[in-house]
C-alpha cells in the first residue's frame, strides 16, 4: 500500500483547519481586492493579521483567574 499524500492533507485539514466567512457589498469587496493587489499582499494575510490583533486585544482585557 502506498502513501496517499492528498488524502493525508485532506484529513489533516479536516481535523485542524476552519473557515471564517463574511459577506459584504460587491463594491466594497472589489475595492478591497484592488487594494490588496496595489499593496501586493494576500487577502488571507489581511484576515490573519486582523484576527490575531483581535485575539491579542482580548487577551489583554481578559481577567486572569
Amino acid at each position: 500500500m502506498s502513501f496517499d499524500q492528498n488524502k493525508y492533507i485532506q484529513e489533516w485539514d479536516k481535523k485542524n483547519m476552519k473557515y471564517v466567512g463574511a459577506k459584504y457589498k460587491a463594491s466594497f469587496v472589489n475595492e478591497f481586492k484592488e487594494a490588496c493587489l496595489i499593496l501586493d499582499i494576500k487577502q488571507s494575510e489581511v484576515f490573519r493579521k486582523a484576527i490575531q490583533e483581535t485575539i491579542d486585544q482580548a487577551k489583554q482585557k481578559k481577567p486572569t483567574l
